[in-house]
């Protein structure tokens, strides 16, 4: 009894002082910042501490002091909408867009790669990672290129054992073992030229799309998934760490990164920034901090423990834990309920909150529904949503000031 009350006290402490510390929050916007577009969609810190952010409408390099920033309009970049953005031991950035193929930019210098001048597969970039032998591995709408520099090598769902085309992620364990998110496909492993596929049909792998994929000291793979949560494979098993079975307070992610101390975070379709320490799960959400917004597309973690999210609508977050800055609330009634739930023809909505706009999207992000409002006197909406497919939906409630997210299932 004795060792459970020391335990329970150490655990009351540690809570207590999770609700009690806040840390420093930084917002960077296209309003107050250089930062080109309030949509973030990727975020890389190089050896420098540079930060690359990749946006819906540009790029940016941010040394904590100046920004650089480049369009197509004043640099070889060949598209405005960043996807990717990983640096070789050579300092070059090697920059996946949305439609116009990779971008190598030297600092100086831009070549661009595509469909028209050279072998790449697909001008629709999802994601680039670099073995040690230098190759470049890209993730594409139309399967996995490998470039080392001179040769293409294109896997496809025709060519190989990949299920599908669509891949949106890949992790290099050792220059012949990779690992691959699929978008509706599965998880695979690549050994060599071999594959082996995971899906929620031929194994306990619990969702068939991976967005995100980190490989911690101990050889776990730990995957971001949009309706699976965070996934571990580690020995050819697979645990996932999700609302019913964990503390954590997502089932929904999209973006995953760690920092030196193995700490795994994660940006969420609706809980901002979570992470998981040991066997506790943290958040900083609109509710329970300075978050902006509830949905978080990218996350990257400097050295020096300093977190950095880039949001779907509200910029860049640079989140300083090491700084006090008060107390928060963590107890706040949400400002908008919904109601029923699941449901199938009529989606009602009340809000206690200024609301600039609703949309619905669903976990590939795909926007099925956006209502501007223009009078802000009405406390309850009520949305047609008999149109959608049965599945999960994501309501996005804009403030103003932040976006409000709340999940509901469609029912067929």
């Amino acid at each position: 009894m004795k060792a459970f009350k020391t335990y329970l006290f150490f655990f009351l402490l540690t809570f207590s002082f999770a609700l009690n510390a806040q840390p420093a929050f930084t917002i960077f916007d296209a309003v107050n910042s250089p930062l080109p577009d309030n949509s973030v969609q990727c975020i890389t810190i190089d050896s420098h501490g540079r930060k690359w952010i990749g946006t819906s409408y540009g790029l940016a390099v941010y040394n904590d002091t100046t920004w650089d920033v480049y369009f197509t309009t004043n640099s070889g970049l060949s598209d405005n909408s960043i996807k990717s953005i990983v640096l070789d031991t050579s300092g070059n950035a090697w920059i996946g867009t949305q439609s116009g193929g990779v971008d190598k930019f030297n600092g100086t210098t831009w070549t661009v790669y595509n469909t028209l001048g050279s072998g790449i597969s697909s001008d629709e970039i999802r994601d680039i990672s670099i073995d040690s032998a230098g190759n470049k591995w890209i993730c594409t709408f139309n399967g996995l290129n490998k470039f080392n520099d001179t040769t293409w090598t294109v896997f496809d769902a025709t060519n190989s054992g990949l299920p599908v085309n669509i891949l949106d992620c890949i992790a290099i364990e050792n220059d012949s073992l990779r690992y691959i998110g699929t978008v509706n496909g599965g998880f695979v492993i690549m050994q060599d030229t071999a594959f082996a596929v995971f899906n929620i049909s031929n194994s306990s792998f619990p969702d068939n799309t991976v967005l995100g994929i980190v490989i911690d000291t101990a050889g776990s793979k730990w995957m971001a998934c949009p309706a699976g949560a965070l996934v571990r494979y580690h020995s050819g098993l697979f645990t996932p760490f999700n609302t019913l079975n964990s503390l954590n307070p997502s089932n929904n992610f999209d973006a995953i990164a760690q920092d030196s101390l193995q700490r795994i975070y994660l940006g969420s379709f609706d809980k901002g920034i979570v992470w998981k320490d040991g066997f506790n799960f943290y958040s900083y959400n609109t509710l329970n901090s300075q978050m902006p917004d509830d949905i978080v597309y990218s996350v990257a973690v400097e050295r020096n423990g300093i977190i950095w999210a880039g949001t779907s609508a509200f910029g860049l977050v640079r989140i300083d834990e090491n700084v006090s800055i008060g107390l928060p609330e963590p107890f706040i009634p949400s400002p908008v309920i919904i109601y029923p739930n699941p449901v199938q023809q009529n989606l009602n909505v009340m809000v206690q909150t200024e609301v600039v706009s609703f949309k619905i999207t669903d976990l590939a992000g795909s926007v099925k529904m956006e209502k501007k409002i223009s009078a802000h006197d009405k406390s309850s909406y009520t949305f047609d949503v008999s149109f959608l497919s049965s599945g999960m939906y994501f309501l996005s409630v804009n403030t103003g000031k932040k976006n409000i997210v709340k999940r509901f299932i469609k029912a067929g």
